[in-house]
């Protein structure tokens, strides 16, 4: 193969931090070539760079043998390379095709051909196998289908190089699948991917080669062939990862019981719909669903942050269906959100502000937080960024200037800090590397073991199987499948995931 991209001692520095440290890497033509690290290692920061979102502050960028210097995506499309990022860049309220065709139109004298633009579209679609109405709204689609416009964009403007950021996920297992053979057919057609994923076993799955970064440095670029997903953990936090598995406990009183609660979503429809369950002490319930499908809803509500329609919620044999928020937590209920950001964090806040938050009302550090109470929560901050391995300047730093992983961490570290009865938490390892995986994990095996009850929400299935103790699906608002966690039956699990039955 032919070189098409190659980075020459590429930096980036964000103030002290250096993301990117003097980087070089080359990218074959037609490969698939994965990017793998913790948090903050600086992939997609490198990506990023070459995507001409950021400039570097040293080193030469070569595409086709040519030296460029991107000001903007616009550049990069231009030269004809298309990113997916983590976060869908999609207008909700346009449909598939005005979406896809967004910015670069096709016109009948000064008119919108839109006729010509679903042609077009649909043409895109079939010749990669891509099953999608061109005439649905974005808001009217799972993530997995949105996920499948963003790929129809980068084509539509003849994308050769496309780079896929964290791409699974929020993708079923059936979706991973389907983006999997998605990607197989651009590397047919001499396209050439640039994957990065937190996932080892997909890496092994889809790869030509692996490049691995730590601490904004590139550690080494291996044939997948001879690797194993052991050498990879091990590179990538520089020590081995353990697999860890759940056992089962005698389960002790109920801790959370939903009887036939129903609760509706933004747009004034139900979204939860008279849904019933419990979780005892000693137990973890996994709830696995595509997003979108009333988990972020059941959630809020039973954190307090969503109006219940009808229904009941007893904590520890307490009616809280219309408790405050601070109520439940004063009770013992911690809560991990599926948006960090919107709903776990304050972006414009320290992180040392972020992990006080729920604390302060305790007796160490309430009032007005003088300088005792102040050098005692910056102490305790202290040991949470250090244990958490949370990457950043000082607990003096807007939170909202960390990775997506670090962020999660911060939120993690906070909740996992209280001393609850019930932790709910929804999507606890998104964007999440694996050394922080393996500690989020034992985390919630730990919370369990000492007599606490989790509800965990996630849509990796892998880590639903590994945690939970039994399994429910959610659909639509409903539950559709439930079954325990050493009878799961992975296949059945994911079509209940997508409304189907085996």
């Amino acid at each position: 193969m032919s070189e098409i991209i190659r980075f020459n001692g590429v930096s980036k520095k964000f103030g002290k931090v250096v993301a990117v440290n003097s980087v070089d890497l080359s990218i074959e033509n037609g490969e698939i070539h994965s990017i793998i690290g913790e948090n903050g290692a600086g992939k997609t920061t490198l990506m990023r760079l070459l995507y001409g979102m950021y400039k570097p502050n040293s080193g030469k960028i070569f595409v086709r043998g040519k030296e460029v210097n991107f000001s903007s995506p616009k550049d990069a499309i231009d030269n004809e390379i298309g990113m997916v990022h983590q976060n869908f860049m999609l207008i909700d309220d346009f449909t598939v095709y005005e979406n896809v065709v967004l910015g670069s139109e096709p016109h009948h004298l000064i008119y919108f051909d839109r006729e010509k633009a679903k042609r077009k579209v649909e043409k895109l679609a079939k010749a990669y196998n891509i099953e999608i109405d061109v005439n649905d709204f974005i808001d009217s689609l799972s993530v997995g289908f949105q996920q499948k416009v963003e790929i129809l964009k980068l084509l539509y403007r003849n994308a050769e190089i496309l780079i896929f950021d964290e791409p699974t996920a929020v993708l079923t297992y059936q979706e991973s699948k389907a983006l999997f053979d998605t990607i197989r057919k651009f590397k047919a057609a001499g396209k050439t991917v640039i994957f990065i994923s937190h996932k080892l076993k997909e890496v092994k799955e889809i790869s030509d080669r692996v490049s691995v970064m730590r601490n904004g440095k590139l550690l080494d670029t291996l044939k997948n062939e001879n690797l194993s997903e052991v050498e990879l953990s091990k590179m990538i936090a520089g020590r081995e990862i353990k697999n860890l598995t759940t056992v089962s406990l005698k389960k002790g009183e109920t801790i959370l019981e939903i009887d036939n609660l129903t609760a509706m979503g933004d747009k004034g429809i139900p979204a939860v719909k008279g849904l019933s369950l419990n979780v005892s002490r000693g137990e973890v319930l996994g709830i696995a669903g595509v997003v979108g499908n009333g988990q972020s809803e059941l959630e809020e509500a039973i954190a307090g942050m969503r109006k219940i329609t009808s229904g009941q919620i007893k904590f520890k044999g307490i009616d809280i269906t219309k408790m405050s928020v601070r109520k439940r937590r004063e009770l013992g209920m911690g809560y991990i959100p599926e948006d960090r950001i919107r709903t776990g964090l304050a972006p414009l806040a320290s992180i040392l502000e972020n992990i006080i938050m729920g604390h302060q009302n305790e007796k160490e550090f309430s009032a007005r937080l003088d300088f005792m109470r102040r050098r005692r929560a910056k102490r305790f901050a202290n040991r949470l960024v250090n244990e958490y391995k949370i990457v950043c300047k000082s607990i003096d730093e807007q939170v909202g200037t960390l990775s997506g992983g670090n962020m999660q961490k911060v939120v993690i570290a906070r909740e996992f800090a209280h001393d609850v009865d019930l932790l709910v938490v929804s999507q606890p390892t998104r964007g999440v590397d694996v050394g922080g995986i393996e500690f989020i994990h034992k985390g919630i095996l730990a919370m369990k073991k000492s007599g606490k009850a989790v509800l965990l929400i996630s849509s990796d299935l892998d880590e639903i199987l590994q945690l939970s103790d039994r399994i429910i699906v959610m659909y639509e608002g409903q539950i559709v499948h439930s079954t325990s966690a050493k009878n799961a039956d992975v296949q059945k699990i994911g079509l209940a995931m997508l409304g189907m039955r085996s």
